[in-house]
């Protein structure tokens, strides 16, 4: 069970990072930009399938800010994140 615990941890983690680098590639970038209106485009335009699919992927990352936060307040990658996680 402990094994299970490391691999969320070092998922949320990682998806946390990963998120980060999308919002400065979104700020930064413009073809970032030019390629997440294009999927929400796409995924919109697909009928109630694309809805739903894009309703699951933004509820896969509700627990994204959450995760930033307590990478803020931690103030790196710490054991205090980690044992915060």
């Amino acid at each position: 069970m402990n094994f299970w615990r490391i691999v969320n941890k070092a998922l949320d983690t990682l998806i946390a990072i990963s998120a980060i680098l999308m919002l400065f590639g979104i700020i930064l970038s413009s073809n970032v930009r030019n390629n997440f209106l294009a999927i929400g485009e796409t995924l919109l335009g697909s009928g109630p399938i694309g809805i739903i699919v894009l309703i699951s992927l933004l509820w896969l990352g509700r627990k994204i800010p959450s995760t930033i936060q307590k990478l803020y307040k931690a103030k790196g990658l710490n054991s205090r994140f980690w044992n915060n996680l």
